[in-house]
């Protein structure tokens, strides 16, 4: 594809401060972009009232710039929102682009008609609302039929997603364009480093993970009852370690987390991570799990097949969908399930490291720089094509 002088803008805010899934998703997928398309700029805007904040960090190129939003407050664009006053982008960022990228389920109107896209990463406030703060709920659920009509396209991370909002927005599917979640290649980390990184985790001894924020969609609970019924020499031989940051609506798994930890289980939750220590984890770990009851993708499993490394996964659409037979799958709703799974890869070094084996494989077939080019071809296509007004 020729590349032009194009200036596409992006909603950066997910880029500051600790990353979550949609802030490692923003970073690659821009990352790449810039990369390919060096003629293309790319410009982040963040809110940052009153300049208190940090900008973010990352990505850098030599043709990404940021701009800081200082007269509007992020949370007053929200608050206006839910009266029915939704501030133009322009009057946000002063400036006026060819794109807009909202990497982050909302958009802003444009008093120029720019072409954007929004990604919807998941429908968990539609198919499971028990699982979303009250407050985002009744957002998403307000806006998002709007916004998906403003947006010329809808990105989104798996095909059970896409299909997920054609069926409830009656969305087409040719509007739909999935972007998967490539994991990055592993990190080369000396054996000195990860034992210092370890030792500072205060992980010691054989451990398998699980990654995600404490929260009830990601089934903390389940998984720790689960290791309760592992065989009593398995509890004693393994370290279950949680790490992700303490959520909402989770006081019930926090008090079971300290409640263990006071009884000497071996169950260490970590709180949240850096990329280098979430590496190490990964790469000395006997295996991965999720118990996670919804998800619009997989990303840490596969991170964690990246790494040659088995995963114990909930029974669900999207999950067999990225790891397809290169996975154990349990009834994430049946604790005696996940600890049946669980001991099979803990008593069979064989198996689980010939799953590992296909387990990379398979991850390799992952890649950011064809996600790129496909989003980028669909920027262009609807640069040059007739303008869809709102």
């Amino acid at each position: 594809m020729k590349n032009t002088n194009y200036t596409i803008l992006f909603d950066a805010n997910s880029l500051m401060g600790r990353r979550t899934g949609v802030g490692y998703y923003t970073s690659h997928l821009l990352e790449n972009l810039a990369k390919q398309y060096p003629e293309t700029h790319f410009v982040g805007y963040y809110y940052n009232f009153l300049k208190r904040k940090q900008p973010p960090h990352g990505p850098y190129a030599p043709n990404i710039s940021y701009r800081a939003v200082y007269h509007f407050p992020g949370p007053i664009i929200n608050l206006l929102r839910r009266f029915r006053i939704e501030v133009p982008i322009e009057l946000l960022t002063f400036t006026h682009t060819d794109f807009i990228l909202y990497p982050n389920f909302l958009n802003q109107p444009s008093i120029f008609r720019t072409p954007c896209a929004t990604v919807i990463h998941d429908l968990t406030f539609v198919d499971l609302p028990e699982y979303v703060a009250r407050k985002n709920l009744d957002d998403l659920r307000r806006f998002i039929p709007n916004h998906i009509r403003r947006s010329q396209f809808i990105m989104t991370v798996s095909n059970f997603a896409k299909q997920r909002i054609h069926d409830t927005f009656d969305t087409p599917l040719e509007k739909i364009v999935v972007t998967p979640i490539p994991p990055e290649l592993p990190a080369s980390i000396d054996k000195k480093k990860q034992k210092a990184e370890l030792d500072k985790l205060g992980v010691t001894g054989k451990y398998f993970l699980t990654l995600s924020t404490v929260e009830p969609r990601k089934n903390v609970l389940s998984m720790v009852d689960a290791f309760l019924l592992l065989p009593e020499k398995l509890q004693e031989q393994y370290t279950f370690v949680i790490t992700g940051m303490i959520g909402w609506n989770c006081e019930a798994e926090v008090a079971r987390l300290q409640q263990v930890a006071q009884q000497g289980k071996n169950i260490l939750h970590l709180g949240y991570v850096t990329e280098e220590q979430r590496a190490v984890l990964y790469n000395n770990a006997v295996f991965y799990t999720s118990a996670s009851h919804y998800e619009g993708f997989g990303m840490t499993p596969l991170e964690a097949m990246s790494y040659s490394k088995a995963c114990a996964l909930s029974d669900i659409s999207v999950f067999k969908e990225v790891a397809g037979n290169t996975a154990l799958y349990f009834n994430q709703t049946k604790s005696d399930s996940i600890a049946q799974t669980w001991t099979e890869l803990l008593t069979n070094k064989k198996y689980r490291d010939t799953l590992g084996d296909a387990a990379k494989l398979h991850a390799s077939t992952y890649h950011w720089q064809d996600i790129a080019a496909d989003v980028y071809g669909r920027i262009i296509s609807t640069i040059k094509g007739p303008r869809h007004h709102e």
